[in-house]
């Protein structure tokens, strides 16, 4: 049977980063998600890259911070580096990615999201191939030109090294 998605493992760097935040669910993330990205991040982004948005070629990055994990509820981040920001927007805030390993899959489309998600937590740690994930740590999506052109984008979530 093949695999439903390529894993590569990755060292991260820590990045921070600069955006907006919802609080939400596993089930209202559909919805909320994209809403939060089409309807809010989206006309902020000049504020931060200092392009217009449709120039705006990222990186960009979604990031969940998972607040209970029984209840799978999270606070989602969009946002993006903004080194040249010394002070945050109104209404923005700012969230740091931490360095590590991370599992890394690339999917071919948003709709695909979800599977990958379900895949590097429940079925891909159990493989032979697997690593343990790190629950404490933010998950996250990372969208650049890839995504505008085809809707490409890669998924990181943290895992632990595996033991010898």
């Amino acid at each position: 049977m093949p695999k439903p998605f390529a894993i590569a493992l990755l060292q991260c760097r820590s990045v921070r980063l600069v955006g907006v935040r919802i609080s939400t669910n596993l089930q209202q993330a559909p919805v909320d998600c994209p809403k939060l990205w089409n309807e809010v991040f989206t006309t902020r982004m000049p504020e931060l890259s200092g392009k217009p948005a449709y120039l705006y070629q990222g990186p960009s990055y979604g990031i969940s911070v998972f607040t209970d994990h029984k209840e799978l509820t999270f606070d989602y981040w969009a946002a993006m580096e903004a080194p040249g920001v010394a002070a945050l927007p109104t209404g923005m805030g700012e969230v740091t990615l931490p360095g590590g390993l991370y599992a890394c899959c690339r999917i071919p489309a948003a709709v695909m999201l979800l599977e990958a998600y379900h895949y590097m937590y429940e079925e891909w740690p159990n493989t032979p191939d697997g690593f343990a994930v790190q629950l404490e740590k933010p998950c996250f999506e990372r969208y650049d030109s890839r995504f505008v052109q085809s809707g490409a984008h890669d998924v990181y979530v943290p895992v632990l090294p595996n033991q010898p």
